[in-house]
């Protein structure tokens, strides 16, 4: 059984002094190294846990705070042979300086680097034991793009989508709904990673799916008659000209028990295929049926294979502890625009149920999305990522990756060797995310949350990472321009095929 955690929540004004080859950043307090300390045989105890991580050659620095409040802090941060050498001097607080950070990095990557922290309390300083962090050659995507949202159920309010630069900690907005009538925004999608082909939804005023291209702002319209919804759940093929999306008619409800909030289902989902240039949408028998759910579309790394999740038809919401989907595809042409009508189940759902299928860029991976029942994991505590191998057709082990708490959605890096896990392990109510390193033969990292430039930042934030997606650079677009085309455009109507 999973546990909840609790946040560490620490409030102090203490002023945090960063000293970096030898340089002393503004700051009253005077420099202090450790004299007649008490050596700990244990790590530290600090906030984000950092300790025995692996982060990419291009990472912002991994701020953080010791648990405890103490008066003065020292750490010192070496390479392998202490030929370089970094220096923080400051409260509970430890705030890297950017730049030396960076080249520290650039340095030891391959290798790690070690990190000494001391402090003092009361006169008395204290020195843990040194730990590692290994700088991977593997770089990162260097921007993720993400929503804000309040963990919420069903009502909204401020609401947008954001990107960060992950070699930096500066964030800004893709658009906020605040432009756009206070309305719901979602789904964001980009093609390869690609920050120029990117597409949205916007929900109640100003409703479309937006695409962006190449900084070109468009607005579809996409119910049809044949068709339940408009379309939902995206994911783009790799050539740029087709988007599969499911179309879901989703319901929700509320529990009466301990423990469990509530369930979000659909009363009726089918799959299809978007055609960006004819403007059409495209379907198949095998994807649209009465007698099952098909949901959580995504194409493989080469284009050829449409997977998506399936689930035989029930009464609900009264059997929704029995709805488990399984992990399916179907052969897609790319020239013709057609979709197979075998289908091929690669998961079958006996007593678990699949979401959010991703296939690595190099085609070499498979991770999904694991829980006991239904296709909305993020409100499972016991929601857990997979991965199979498809060259060997073995699961990989996730044991470090999986919290007691839920792992939801998940995103991969375009080099296949980086992917950020939406998570609540932190307190059970948020959702924030980590980044995990995988090798070639699939061996995963630690995961690390996100790092921030004040290391109090998560304590108070009330708003949760909703869809996190690893970009390979800055999205160029204003969002007065997107906002422009909300309330002006009436958008296109699509066509179904």
């Amino acid at each position: 059984m999973k546990r909840m955690k609790t946040r560490h929540v620490i409030l102090a004004g203490s002023v945090v002094i960063v000293l970096s080859a030898g340089l002393l950043i503004g700051s009253s307090l005077q420099k202090s190294y450790p004299e007649n300390a008490v050596t700990e045989s244990r790590y530290p105890d600090l906030y984000p846990d950092y300790t025995g991580v692996s982060v990419p050659s291009n990472m912002a620095p991994l701020n953080f705070k010791l648990a405890a409040v103490y008066d003065k802090s020292y750490v010192k941060v070496t390479n392998r042979d202490q030929s370089r050498q970094m220096e923080c001097f400051g409260s509970h607080k430890v705030q890297f300086d950017m730049a030396d950070w960076h080249n520290l990095l650039q340095a030891c990557a391959g290798d790690s680097l070690w990190i000494e922290v001391s402090a003092r309390s009361k006169q008395q300083w204290i020195t843990w034991k040194k730990f590692a962090i290994y700088v991977s050659k593997d770089t990162i995507d260097p921007y993720m793009v993400y929503r804000l949202i309040e963990p919420g159920y069903e009502k909204w309010h401020i609401v947008g989508i954001y990107q960060r630069n992950l070699e930096t900690f500066h964030e800004k907005p893709v658009i906020e709904n605040k432009l756009t009538g206070y309305n719901c925004v979602n789904c964001h999608s980009f093609c390869n990673g690609n920050p120029d082909r990117m597409m949205f939804h916007m929900r109640a005023d100003n409703g479309g799916t937006y695409i962006v291209s190449d900084g070109e702002i468009e607005k579809l319209k996409t119910k049809t008659d044949q068709t339940v919804s408009n379309l939902t759940y995206p994911y783009w093929h790799p050539s740029g000209r087709y988007i599969a999306s499911s179309v879901n008619t989703i319901r929700q409800f509320f529990h009466a028990v301990p423990g469990k909030k509530m369930e979000v289902f659909d009363a009726e989902s089918d799959v299809v295929v978007y055609d960006v240039s004819k403007k059409e949408i495209l379907s198949k028998s095998s994807l649209i049926t009465k007698d099952a759910y098909e949901t959580f579309p995504s194409f493989s790394a080469d284009g050829k294979w449409l997977y998506f999740c399936s689930a035989p038809a029930l009464k609900m919401p009264e059997k929704y502890n029995q709805l488990r989907y399984s992990l399916c595809r179907v052969p897609f042409d790319a020239a013709n625009g057609t979709i197979g009508s075998q289908v091929d189940t690669l998961v079958r759902a006996d007593s678990i149920s699949v979401s959010f299928p991703r296939m690595s860029p190099d085609g070499n991976f498979m991770m999904y999305t694991e829980t006991a029942y239904g296709q909305f994991p993020i409100w499972h505590k016991d929601a857990e990522i997979r991965m199979i191998d498809l060259r060997s057709g073995r699961q990989t082990e996730m044991g470090q990756v999986n919290s007691e708490d839920t792992e939801s959605y998940h995103s991969w890096s375009s080099n296949s060797r980086w992917f950020v896990v939406s998570s609540r392990r932190e307190n059970g109510v948020y959702t924030l995310p980590y980044l995990v390193h995988v090798d070639e033969d699939g061996t995963t990292s630690k995961p690390f949350l996100l790092p921030q430039q004040d290391p109090d930042h998560y304590n108070f934030l009330l708003y949760s990472y909703n869809i996190p997606e690893l970009v390979k650079g800055e999205v160029d677009v204003n969002p007065y321009d997107i906002q422009h085309a909300a309330t002006t455009d009436q958008g296109i109507q699509v066509k179904f095929r």
